[in-house]
């Protein structure tokens, strides 16, 4: 029996390396851009949604106080169900990404800059969401310590903001130990 690996950094597959967030005087836009196109560049990344990251959903707003993230989005046919609406497993990985981008703006050295990993995402479907729909993906840290934290996230519809899903997010963080206080 081989024996057992250890990896860098806590929930980061060997040979991989993890894009961290700027920590900087950059704006909250900044630094949630950063952490979107950074993770989510073709060199980076060519898994599960990488599409719908890279071409389709778009940043539309983001603040530090608390941390939030907005993106527009309008669903693909390719994103839909055999009954032409948005599919579960889409829904939920955009919540997955959207909601981590909230992270973006809080995000300090040794706090949440690496923006961690999912430890439960919980989605509520509430209305379908037909191809062609222009939706928004609103997302708030509803609080972060120095491990655990929890967005919750809506997507509403953009013509008349009807609620469509709602998710509770919690992460863990993954960033290494830093000397001082934050």
């Amino acid at each position: 029996m081989a024996p057992k690996t250890e990896f860098a950094t806590p929930g980061v597959a060997e040979g991989k390396k993890v894009v961290g967030i700027p920590t900087g005087d950059e704006t909250a836009m900044e630094r949630v851009e950063a952490l979107f196109h950074g993770s989510m560049s073709e060199e980076a990344y060519q898994g599960w949604g990488s599409s719908l990251f890279r071409d389709d959903l778009k940043l539309v707003s983001a603040s530090s106080n608390p941390g939030t993230a907005v993106f527009s989005l309008t669903i693909q046919p390719s994103q839909c169900n055999r009954l032409g609406n948005l599919h579960g497993g889409c829904t939920a990985t955009i919540f997955d990404f959207c909601t981590t981008c909230a992270l973006a703006p809080i995000a300090k050295p040794g706090y949440w800059a690496f923006a961690g990993v999912s430890r439960t995402l919980n989605v509520t479907y509430l209305r379908p969401i037909p191809a062609g729909e222009e939706i928004l993906v609103e997302s708030e840290v509803v609080h972060a310590g120095k491990r655990l934290c929890s967005i919750k996230g809506v997507m509403k519809r953009k013509t008349d903001g009807a609620v469509l899903a709602i998710c509770e997010h919690g992460k863990v963080s993954i960033d290494p130990e830093t000397s001082g206080k934050l």
